[in-house]
């Protein structure tokens, strides 16, 4: 059983709820932005946590996860869209559903970037500090969060925003087969996300968002400078 450090998991689900925030603002904002204010309405387009929080998939599960686990799975309260308010419903759907995801790539060049200047320009030192080098290990981890959220979400399985950006990019007569896996998509997660674990076998599908997530954030600490 992994070390009990309640103090350690609640940072990674506190640091998880900011950039799930952001998340469901960008699906929000971005709604609002192409006709539809149902999500301003209701009080979703706001950068306070606790109107997109779910208590079980935004805090008791991702706690669950990461005191038992060394990782999680959560969720956030669906941002709610109203198509008969959008102009071109299929091509707006998708550019809702992709600004979550870039959301959070967006965080991960400020969490970066912020970073980069702070060590140029100041005497934060992590090599020194041991202060600043945990300051230093949790806004990387945190911007890695972000990257493998953007990256897990962009899986095409219903209700990940990969459904809906695929969807919109897929010709209209594809568009309309792929929409009918949409009921198959929660039980292809779930099964992808537990399974391997209950079998002890690899989760190729994690790793290879692992992968991705590793390689983007070493590409964008390259372009701020970091490396």
């Amino acid at each position: 059983m992994p070390n009990f450090d309640p103090f350690e998991s609640i940072l990674v689900v506190t640091q998880f709820i900011i950039l799930l925030t952001f998340h469901e603002w960008g699906h929000a904002k971005s709604a609002n932005m192409l006709g539809d204010s149902t999500a301003r309405d209701e009080g979703r387009m706001s950068l306070n946590p606790g109107v997109h929080i779910d208590i079980f998939g935004t805090l008791i599960l991702p706690l669950l996860g990461t005191i038992f686990g060394g990782g999680f799975f959560g969720w956030a309260k669906p941002v709610p869209v109203n198509p008969y308010n959008l102009k071109n419903p299929r091509r707006d759907l998708m550019l809702i559903a992709a600004a979550g995801p870039f959301m959070n790539i967006v965080l991960t060049y400020v969490i970066l970037g912020v970073l980069s200047i702070v060590l140029e320009f100041t005497d934060f030192n992590p090599r020194e500090s041991p202060l600043h080098n945990e300051i230093n290990k949790q806004l990387i981890r945190m911007a890695l969060i972000s990257v493998f959220l953007a990256a897990f979400n962009m899986l095409p399985l219903f209700p990940l925003d990969g459904f809906s950006v695929l969807r919109g990019l897929l010709p209209r007569e594809a568009a309309f087969q792929f929409e009918k896996l949409r009921p198959y998509g929660m039980p292809i997660l779930m099964c992808l996300i537990f399974l391997p674990g209950i079998f002890g076998i690899p989760n190729i599908v994690f790793n290879f968002l692992g992968n991705v997530s590793y390689g983007t954030l070493n590409l964008i600490a390259k372009i701020v400078g970091l490396r």
